[in-house]
């Protein structure tokens, strides 16, 4: 791994499977399955705004064998965050998942993961932003950026 001290933020984090800022129904989201092969860590970063009335909003993280999901499931234990709810004043929050990969089930050759937010009960403006971190081949591709600027 690089050194983060003098590294660009770019070089070390690759982002993927971005939820842009929305106004969200209520449904199932998930973002793509990110291999872990190359990397020791991941971070989801949730940034909530406006809930509905009576919207709720859960995220857990999933794990799977490869890109197609296959053998999908939570971790043990989870890592889920604590559900959301207009009710108790949970809009504008930033809540934050972080996944090491000594957590993954790498016996059963689980090395993909992907975020899974559930929204209920109403719509709910919100972004979600996942980062691969701790490459094991630094730099990482700028690819998944828009725009560096240094």
């Amino acid at each position: 791994m690089s050194d983060t001290y003098t590294a660009n933020f770019t070089e070390i984090h690759e982002p993927g499977g971005t939820f842009y800022v929305d106004s969200r129904a209520i449904g199932t989201y998930n973002t793509a399955w990110l291999s872990m092969r190359d990397h020791q860590r991941a971070v989801f970063q949730l940034v909530v705004g406006e809930m509905q009335q009576g919207a709720t909003l859960d995220m857990a993280i999933q794990q799977a064998q490869d890109v197609l999901g296959t053998g999908a499931k939570v971790f043990t234990p989870a890592k889920a965050i604590t559900q959301l709810t207009q009710a108790a004043g949970d809009g504008d929050d930033l809540v934050i998942v972080e996944v090491r990969t000594e957590e993954m089930d790498v016996n059963g050759q689980f090395d993909w993961i992907r975020g899974q937010v559930v929204i209920a009960g109403g719509a709910v403006e919100m972004a979600l932003i996942p980062l691969r971190l701790a490459s094991a081949y630094p730099p990482v591709p700028v690819t998944g950026w828009t725009e560096v600027v240094l």
